[in-house]
């Protein structure tokens, strides 16, 4: 099978109006919220993107592993910043001739690295403006009267 687009899933292509019965129906549909599988700082964060995600309604209970994954990158990406804002993108050291020399902070490469694993993960989940653009979202009914009065 040669290389083309990532599909995309069930419930985006239903979001999006692009869901086909006889193309997409033998799909494997994954349903619930995700709990957080493992301890970590990010709680916050993976809260918040089940929060979010759920009201987009592309979330499933799989999703926890993914979640977290890109929740750690946020909070590692967070914490370099951080470094970077509070002492600079640079360091100086003196080199063995004596002569001083200004070098990047690790936390740079540490932020890049950070960085590079969000913009891989946030389209996966409709987390950008370009992926969001192309959901519909599915309205909701909050109670009775809501429906009623529609």
């Amino acid at each position: 099978m040669g290389k083309g687009r990532k599909p995309k899933p069930t419930a985006m292509l239903k979001a999006s109006d692009t869901f086909r019965k006889d193309r997409h129906e033998n799909r494997l549909e994954a349903s619930g919220t995700p709990q957080q599988p493992i301890f970590s700082d990010s709680r916050d964060t993976f809260d918040w993107l089940v929060k979010h995600l759920d009201d987009l309604g592309v979330l499933a209970e799989i999703d926890a592993i993914a979640l977290q994954m890109m929740s750690d990158a946020w909070e590692d990406y967070c914490a370099s910043r951080s470094v970077i804002r509070s002492l600079g993108p640079t360091y100086t050291t003196t080199n063995a001739q004596g002569d001083e020399m200004h070098r990047p902070r690790p936390e740079l490469a540490l932020m890049q690295q950070s960085w590079d694993r969000l913009k891989k993960m946030l389209p996966e989940f409709g987390l950008t403006a370009s992926s969001r653009a192309k959901l519909n979202t599915p309205e909701r009914v909050e109670s009775l009267d809501d429906l009623l009065n529609d």
